[in-house]
């Protein structure tokens, strides 16, 4: 079986209560009133929540799964289905898709001739921490898949290629060879 991506966890959720947490805190204390505390975090969880990780909820967590008749995969194009995966990731169905209702699979992006990023060691510690999101970025990877119905689904690959560039390859290769008989591109 070939996994790619990450699945979808707590990690949003979490991080966004913690920074919400925090000034909250800080306007409780300097104010000394509950509400404006309860308001200010509920400003700063919102913000992190709902402007950084729903719409980057595709890149950073793009989670699929091929056996070699199924292909399962998070449908994150519907904004309910997105925030139940945010607030009960495991609770969240993945969509199946069996191999014969696939009609076309096209690659996404160059995977020879890639953008290499620079050293970290120059830079901050800012840098370093976003440092494989950057890459990915830079070097989108993904595979497009036509059904029979001629839905498109995008599978992005990218998480999966900046961390190991010639395991992606290979499992990428081995992918498509999986559908030789149908058109690729």
């Amino acid at each position: 079986m070939m996994q790619f991506g990450k699945k979808v966890n707590f990690r949003p959720l979490l991080i966004s209560l913690f920074v919400g947490f925090i000034p909250g805190n800080v306007a409780y204390v300097f104010f000394q009133n509950g509400w404006v505390g309860l308001f200010v975090g509920l400003c700063f969880f919102s913000i992190i929540f709902f402007a950084h990780y729903y719409p980057e909820l595709p890149e950073l967590f793009s989670y699929w799964q091929f056996d070699g008749e199924t292909l399962k995969y998070n449908n994150m194009a519907s904004p309910k289905k997105r925030l139940v995966m945010m607030f009960f990731p495991s609770f969240a169905k993945m969509d199946t898709v069996k191999k014969s209702q696939i009609k076309l699979v096209k690659l996404m992006g160059d995977v020879k001739n890639q953008t290499e990023l620079p050293s970290m060691v120059p830079f901050s510690n800012a840098y370093s921490i976003f440092y494989s999101r950057l890459s990915m970025m830079k070097n989108p990877v993904g595979i497009e898949i036509t059904t029979t119905d001629d839905k498109k689904i995008y599978l992005n690959a990218a998480r999966d290629y900046a961390y190991d560039k010639e395991k992606i390859v290979k499992e990428i290769n081995s992918f498509m060879g999986d559908f030789s008989s149908l058109k690729s591109v």
